[in-house]
């Protein structure tokens, strides 16, 4: 497990560069490193970020995704690249609040060897069900899993499907038997075949589903309302207190950026964000078209590693 250290503020990290240096940034293309794969929604916003920010900032941002071990393989690699401002990361906020916890053995700190920009945009989970399950609401639902032993599906191991589906057990104290898949297409598909009752799922890739009749919504994960099921309430509407399980993408740069090119794509972020077409274009995706500067960022990160970390360790997850 590797051990978190607090996120040192901005300054005490950043490196000193010419004055004529800053002023030709960026000179040359970017990457944008993305730590799943491509297709998903992390990826979607990236591309329409990385698409956004080339044309105001005159220069190629190239999205490269690097898949692998819950995010970690792409993560290392913008952690090993220099700081100068030509390598950044798109991240779910998982990579600091979950695998840190989760994963015996990491080959870096995402704590200390990257540091936060800003928060691009935050997402759901939806509780869904095969309709042969015959639960309608939450309550129900509940119910059915007090009465036998349900099994439910997720994206994988310390999934944000995964730990959503444990907190709820643990603040409602019903059975489940935990059925992981590699990536939220397979587990979405057994749920749909009823091969598994239920489980939360990524909401853009369920919504189709969900409006046709195939899956029936329980709830969504997170304090609001999911843009994409208004009618659906969360999980503390339908009468579970305090749950909240939302989760964020987050941009990340390595450790030591230059405070003025830290600066820049901060203030990308939040024009990029602040455009009302592309708020539209990420409510079509599922995805809260919420941003934040690296200080916000930061504090979010910080307060999802309490509350995971706690839940990690209680289940005793554990990662190769």
């Amino acid at each position: 497990m590797t051990r978190l250290t607090p996120f040192l503020p901005a300054i005490a990290l950043l490196a000193a560069v010419p004055a004529h240096a800053q002023d030709a940034y960026p000179s040359r293309p970017v990457r944008l490193i993305v730590n799943f794969p491509a297709g998903g929604p992390l990826d979607t916003v990236a591309r329409l970020v990385a698409e956004r920010a080339g044309r105001d900032l005159r220069q190629p941002v190239v999205v490269e995704n690097r898949a692998g071990a819950g995010g970690n393989v792409g993560a290392e690699a913008a952690a090993r690249a220099a700081p100068d401002g030509y390598t950044l990361l798109m991240s779910t906020d998982t990579l600091v609040t979950v695998n840190p916890f989760a994963y015996r053995k990491m080959a870096f700190d995402p704590v200390r060897d990257l540091q936060p920009i800003g928060l691009a945009g935050t997402f759901n989970q939806v509780l869904v069900t095969h309709p042969d399950l015959k639960a309608g609401n939450l309550n129900q639902f509940l119910a059915l899993a007090r009465s036998k032993d349900l099994s439910y599906a997720s994206a994988g191991i310390a999934s944000p499907g995964h730990i959503a589906f444990e907190m709820l057990k643990v603040r409602t104290r019903i059975p489940a038997t935990h059925v992981p898949y590699k990536g939220n297409a397979p587990a979405l598909s057994d749920v749909l075949a009823g091969q598994v009752p239920a489980g939360f799922l990524a909401t853009p890739t369920a919504v189709q589903y969900i409006r046709s009749g195939k899956l029936v919504p329980l709830a969504v994960s997170g304090n609001k309302r999911d843009p994409l099921l208004p009618d659906v309430p969360t999980v503390a509407e339908a009468g579970v207190a305090g749950f909240d399980a939302e989760f964020a993408f987050v941009m990340l740069a390595p450790a030591g950026m230059p405070a003025p090119i830290r600066a820049r794509w901060e203030q990308e972020l939040k024009s990029i964000f602040a455009d009302a077409g592309f708020q539209r274009t990420l409510a079509a995706q599922g995805v809260r078209p919420q941003a934040s500067d690296g200080a916000q960022a930061a504090q979010w990160l910080g307060a999802g590693s309490k509350r995971w970390g706690e839940l990690i360790r209680k289940l005793a997850i554990s990662l190769d």
